[in-house]
C-alpha cells in the first residue's frame, strides 16, 4: 500500500503542476484578470501567502518558511503513517492529502506564495481562491473523516474475524 501511495502522490502532484503550468504560463491567466466560465464560477490568478483556501495567512518571510516547514511535518507523518496502512481507502485519502500538499509546498518555495485559480460566487459573495492542489487535499480529508467514521469493509471483516 506504500507504494501505490506514493504513486498517488506523485501524479496528484503532477496533475497539480501540470494545472498551473497551464494557467499561468500558457493561459496567461494573470494578464487576463476574471474570467467568468459560469454565472458561479470564474477562474482568476491569487498568490495565497496562507494554507488551503486562504486560512492562516503568512505575509512574512518567516511566515512563509513555518508554513513550508509545518507542511513537511505533516507529509512526513502522513508518510509515517500510510507505512502502516492497510485499508485501501486510508491509503488513497492518505496519497491525496501528500500529494496535494507537496503540489502547495513547491509553490511556497519557488514562488513564495501558492498559485490559486477557481472561485466559486453568488452575486458580490466569494468563495475562497483555490487551486488543484486543495481539492485533493480537501477530498483525501474527507475520506479519512469518512473512513474514521463508517471503516472499511476489510477492517470490519478483521475485526469480527477477531471477536470471539
Amino acid at each position: 500500500m506504500f507504494t501505490r501511495g506514493l504513486i498517488l502522490a506523485a501524479l496528484v502532484f503532477l496533475v497539480d503542476r501540470l494545472s498551473k503550468w497551464w494557467f499561468m504560463d500558457v493561459y496567461e491567466l494573470a494578464k487576463k484578470g476574471v474570467v467568468e466560465i459560469l454565472p458561479i464560477f470564474n477562474v482568476v490568478m491569487v498568490w495565497n501567502r496562507g494554507v488551503s483556501f486562504s486560512l492562516f495567512s503568512a505575509e512574512t518571510e518567516t511566515g512563509r518558511w513555518i508554513l513550508v516547514i509545518m507542511t513537511c511535518v505533516i507529509v512526513a507523518v502522513l508518510a509515517f503513517w500510510l507505512r502502516s496502512v492497510q485499508a485501501r481507502l486510508t491509503m488513497v485519502a492518505i496519497g491525496l492529502v501528500i500529494g496535494g500538499a507537496i503540489g502547495n509546498i513547491y509553490d511556497r518555495i519557488v514562488f513564495g506564495a501558492v498559485a490559486d485559480f477557481f472561485q466559486f460566487h453568488l452575486g458580490d459573495w466569494s468563495f475562497a481562491v483555490f487551486n488543484v492542489a486543495d481539492c485533493f487535499i480537501s477530498l483525501g480529508a474527507a475520506l479519512l473523516v469518512w473512513e474514521a467514521f463508517f471503516g472499511s469493509s476489510s477492517e470490519k471483516k478483521s475485526e469480527k474475524q477477531l471477536s470471539p
